[in-house]
């Protein structure tokens, strides 16, 4: 069996806020392989994104702390690294593309600069070479005139355009793995499937893994091989992205994939999942989703059930699953 590229093994995050210390990520575990994409969805606020800064190490401290748990990345454990051994790990051997690009763009340096100066740091290649490889990386993500663009700041393009530049940026280093946050939230139909094929082909060519996090099902349908489910910060179910869509197992998952608008079907409202996701300071005793579950039984108020093998590669954290 092949050695996976990335495992994530009983992570807990914590933080230190005015009201306590909170744990906003419990107990997340992954295996992600060479070339396979697993994607992380959830409503704002699940843990997704923390999950993923975690992996890098990007949570600030303070206040924030790791609590427990591994991140081994090809043979080594992420979390025991120093600091100058973690800096040649990001961008190099693994990039993210950022929720807001505004924010992780530069704005007194050109758009050439900052593409350029992750090239040649990464893949040991003079200035000019780091140039060229960053106009390519433009014109693969759908940027016309890219040399032209190269020598723009940030606040002179649009918020789409600005995404893209992200996303040419992450790639233009060929990562092992990409952990691609809301990659395609700001683009149009157009570009999003264009900036899709261009991680798929990223995928086939260079072995290239992905952990996507998104709450586009759609784009998970389109690119996930595996599919995580989180909900106030842990994994409530998991298996393979087909099997997600035609047999989910906890509730949770049956409201997201139940407020899917149907076009073959005719529906004065979609369906919603009462009640928003819970404060990470005030989590509810038992299982942390009862409170909006209509499958909810009384023991649920009382026991925060584990993720178990409901059939064989496909796990649910639910009392009464099999539902």
């Amino acid at each position: 069996m092949p050695k996976p590229l990335l495992h994530v093994d009983q992570l807990n995050i914590g933080f230190d806020t005015d009201r306590g210390p909170i744990r906003p990520v419990r107990d997340v575990s992954v295996s992600i392989f060479p070339g396979q994409t697993v994607a992380l969805v959830g409503e704002s606020g699940c843990g997704k994104s923390v999950t993923a800064m975690s992996i890098l190490r990007l949570i600030p401290s303070p206040p924030g702390k790791v609590l427990g748990g591994r991140v081994d990345f090809d043979g080594r454990d992420l979390l025991t690294l120093s600091e100058k051994e973690m800096r040649s790990v990001r961008g190099g051997q693994i990039a993210m593309i950022f929720q807001e690009p505004m924010t992780s763009l530069n704005p007194v340096y050109t758009i050439g600069d900052q593409i350029a100066e992750a090239v040649t740091l990464h893949q040991h290649v003079n200035k000019r070479q780091g140039f060229e490889i960053a106009e390519q990386s433009l014109r693969d993500v759908g940027i016309a005139d890219a040399g032209r663009r190269l020598r723009e700041y940030p606040h002179q393009m649009s918020g789409g355009m600005r995404q893209r530049v992200m996303i040419a940026m992450a790639l233009s280093c060929r990562p092992k793995l990409l952990i691609a946050d809301e990659p395609t939230t700001a683009l149009d139909v157009t570009i999003q499937a264009q900036i899709l094929e261009l991680m798929r082909t990223l995928r086939a060519e260079l072995g290239t893994s992905i952990i996507l996090i998104t709450h586009d099902l759609g784009v998970v349908a389109e690119l996930a091989d595996e599919v995580m489910v989180m909900y106030a910060g842990q994994v409530v179910e998991r298996c393979e992205a087909r099997r997600l869509f035609a047999e989910p197992q906890h509730p949770y998952t049956i409201g997201l994939l139940g407020s899917i608008p149907r076009l073959h079907l005719e529906q004065e409202r979609l369906a919603a999942i009462e009640g928003v996701v819970p404060d990470a300071a005030a989590f509810p005793e038992g299982c942390r989703f009862h409170p909006r579950c209509p499958f909810a039984i009384e023991q649920c108020r009382r026991e925060n059930p584990a993720l178990r093998e409901i059939t064989p590669n496909h796990f649910a954290a639910c009392l009464r699953a099999p539902l």
